[in-house]
């Protein structure tokens, strides 16, 4: 924040308090507190990291922006006007959209990365909540001053609490379990802790329960974690010890709620609860916070992608083929992937021959969908055919993928010795079109496969390694990796790390015989899983 907002939302202060003392309508005070200090502190910080990672475009104008956002927040109190007050909404929307585009750049890991995508994914909750509670809008048979108080959970708890829990993740050598478990709960809660309340109150009590423990755990993990700083230190364990009493106030508001007994009024809640955790927890949390000042240990990606897009229309190539086409090779040699984790001088010389010279064997894929996924294979089976990619079909039975291979160029391809793999099922329709590529980074090679997609591109990112004689591709990094690896979904827009997994692993049987099986993850759960059986031509003649 510098000195001009700081002026700005003083004077803002200034006038909503006289205005507010001669209504008595104190209890908006709250949110206009993280409106107009709060959250502009923070996200100054972000603009400042977003700056030297030189990734601050959105950040940059989300500050910009901001005074704006502020003026009209402020003017719907004053004036209770729903107009105004959906201008604030509007920002917590681009705040959410920050919070998004940050998940689909890095994927869904880390943890702690994820926690603070998500605080900025439920402030936009309450911006809604505050446009509900200005506009007089009845929710199911929540008073007007609930609406307010939920506006007031999504700006304070729902927002802070998350983010803390992420810049204290960034801190930490690694998420151990402990943490993991207990930023789950704390993610999850405040949607847990909404239906509770509107639905059930066993519910209720059950998630605010859960909540309590992970705060405490929260506490624990700060006292035990060292800092650069021991001001931030001091201030960041204050706040969680605060937190640690004031949740407590929550848990016996929500047990009187399930057992019909009054432990604490609303009324109290709103002064005792609201201002303790502004000025106890929230404010000192985020001052040791930004003192502190944890850099993100995410890596930005610089690898080569193509930017070949489809339509949707058959998607292939006409390329002049030559009749050397057999000694065209998804790689000139297995080697260029040598690095740290794999040696292409350990990998059986079929699989060597087989990626060097793929035109000299024959492919018969068996390909198995999971039951989850395939009524979802079956409505898309006509897209596929059309465009001609991942056209694998849903029968279990093996077919033969015929194929070829050639020298790709395209005005769009900027990476370099690019091989074109189109393969066909027996009666000629087209599997899928393949753009094959390799990078190299300081520690190994990568095979860097691209499938055009309508007005899109799916770049699998595939790691080898070594086990024996047989040759692995993977796209999961190992625990602690900061490579390349991975499945981005690539758009003249962004490109997004996708939450799936693929492996290839190649299996020597003879020494003119090989298996390959493909697997691929959703989430972690397994969705295809794809059998080749892989015979040289000269065998099987």
């Amino acid at each position: 924040m510098n000195k001009w907002h700081l002026l700005a939302s003083i004077m803002l202060m200034s006038f909503f308090l006289v205005s507010r003392l001669m209504t008595g309508h104190v209890a908006e005070l709250f949110v206009l507190i993280a409106i107009l200090f709060f959250l502009p502190a923070l996200l100054h910080s972000f603009n400042q990291e977003g700056r030297e990672r030189h990734e601050g475009v959105l950040i940059g104008v989300i500050m910009k922006a901001f005074p704006v956002a502020a003026l009209c927040a402020t003017g719907a109190f004053i004036y209770h006007s729903a107009w105004l007050s959906f201008g604030w909404l509007l920002y917590t929307m681009a705040l959410a959209i920050f919070g998004f585009v940050r998940l689909l750049k890095r994927g869904f890991f880390p943890l702690h990365e994820l926690m603070i995508d998500g605080a900025f994914m439920y402030i936009a909750l309450g911006g809604g909540w505050f446009w509900l509670y200005t506009a007089d809008i009845k929710v199911m048979t929540f008073s007007p001053l609930i609406v307010l108080l939920t506006a007031i959970h999504f700006h304070y708890s729902a927002f802070f609490i998350p983010l803390f829990y992420g810049l204290l993740g960034r801190h930490l050598r690694k998420e151990t379990m402990l943490y993991k478990v207990a930023g789950w709960i704390i993610l999850l809660s405040p949607m847990m802790i909404a239906v509770g309340i509107s639905f059930s109150r066993l519910f209720d009590t059950f998630s605010v329960t859960l909540y309590v423990i992970a705060l405490y755990l929260y506490g624990f993990i700060c006292m035990k974690t060292k800092f650069r700083s021991n001001v931030a230190k001091v201030l960041i364990v204050f706040s969680s010890c605060v937190l640690m009493g004031t949740i407590l106030l929550s848990f016996l508001y929500s047990a009187g709620m399930l057992f019909r007994v009054s432990y604490i009024s609303i009324e109290q809640m709103v002064w005792f609860h609201g201002s303790v955790n502004a000025f106890g927890v929230i404010l000192p949390g985020l001052i040791g916070w930004i003192l502190e000042k944890p850099a993100s240990r995410s890596i930005k990606k610089d690898f080569p992608i193509s930017n070949v897009h489809g339509r949707f229309q058959l998607m292939t190539f006409q390329n002049r083929r030559s009749r050397e086409n057999e000694e065209i090779g998804l790689v000139d040699s297995l080697s260029q992937l040598n690095g740290k984790t794999f040696s292409a001088e350990d990998v059986a010389p079929v699989v060597r021959r087989f990626y060097e010279h793929p035109g000299q064997f024959k492919l018969k894929a068996a390909v198995c969908f999971h039951w989850w996924v395939r009524p979802f294979v079956f409505l898309l089976q006509p897209v596929f055919k059309r465009i001609g990619q991942l056209y694998l079909g849903s029968s279990r039975t093996p077919y033969e993928m015929k194929g070829s291979l050639c020298s790709f160029q395209h005005p769009q391809e900027e990476r370099e010795q690019v091989r074109a793999w189109i393969r066909y099922k027996e009666k000629g329709e087209q599997v899928f079109f393949a753009l094959y590529a390799y990078h190299h980074d300081a520690d190994t090679g990568y095979m860097n496969i691209a499938l055009p997609l309508p007005y899109s591109q799916l770049t699998a990112i595939l790691k080898p390694f070594n086990e024996k004689q047989d040759f692995l591709l993977k796209s999961k990094c190992p625990i602690g990796s900061n490579g390349d690896e991975g499945l981005y979904l690539h758009t003249p827009f962004i490109t997004m790390k996708l939450p799936m997994e693929e492996s290839f692993h190649m299996k020597p049987q003879t020494e003119d015989r090989l298996t390959a099986v493909h697997r691929m993850r959703l989430f972690g759960i397994p969705f295809l899983t794809i059998q080749y059986h892989i015979v040289s031509k000269s065998q099987s003649t």
